[in-house]
């Protein structure tokens, strides 16, 4: 049984990894987009099958190590994780089997250099593409941070990209603190239908 107290309801990140709990061990193909500090290709490698395939992606250097180090202080097996630098959208259109699960948490790596930050062309960029390339019932989770100039842009284009995608295709919803103050962080959440 999973500790709920890992999963508060205040949290997008933590209600992206509870409402990803019985998914992640089904999937074949996950990845993590910006892996950042780590603690979602933690989440993902702890519970995925032992037969899947992780992607774990970061713009900097100092992401990947950090991720790696996570790992490896939670001695989880990296035997099926890969670990690229580069731009997400750029990583993701390499993937060449249908993605199960996807995870992005925008922003800026918290303990690394706040300039720089996802982009909002880019993200939509690479969401496009994780589109294109979701399996049937796929899962894709954006936790954007609309608590900066830069993050509220890129919330507001995520969101006016996800409004307009076919409800023929995909489920999309989002969830979002109501009594929280300033800018709290928010979850999109979108499902290609079977």
């Amino acid at each position: 049984m999973t500790d709920m107290d890992n999963y508060p309801f205040n949290n997008a990140v933590s209600m992206a990894h509870m409402l990803l709990l019985p998914y992640v061990p089904q999937a074949g193909v996950l990845i993590d987009m910006t892996c950042g500090n780590g603690h979602d290709t933690a989440f993902l490698a702890s519970l995925m099958n032992k037969d899947a395939m992780l992607y774990a992606f970061d713009i900097q250097a100092c992401a990947i190590k950090a991720t790696q180090n996570i790992l490896a202080k939670q001695n989880i097996c990296t035997e099926h994780i890969i670990f690229c630098q580069g731009s997400h959208d750029d990583l993701v259109s390499h993937v060449d089997r249908p993605i199960d699960i996807v995870l992005f948490n925008l922003g800026y790596l918290p303990s690394g250099d706040h300039g720089i930050h996802t982009k909002s062309e880019i993200t939509i960029k690479a969401i496009k593409i994780c589109l294109n390339k979701i399996a049937k019932n796929g899962i894709i989770m954006i936790a954007a941070y609309p608590g900066t100039d830069s993050g509220a842009r890129e919330e507001q284009a995520v969101c006016k990209f996800l409004e307009q995608l076919p409800q023929k295709e995909f489920h999309s919803s989002s969830w979002r603190p109501v009594n929280q103050i300033h800018y709290p962080p928010l979850l999109y959440i979108v499902q290609k239908r079977g």
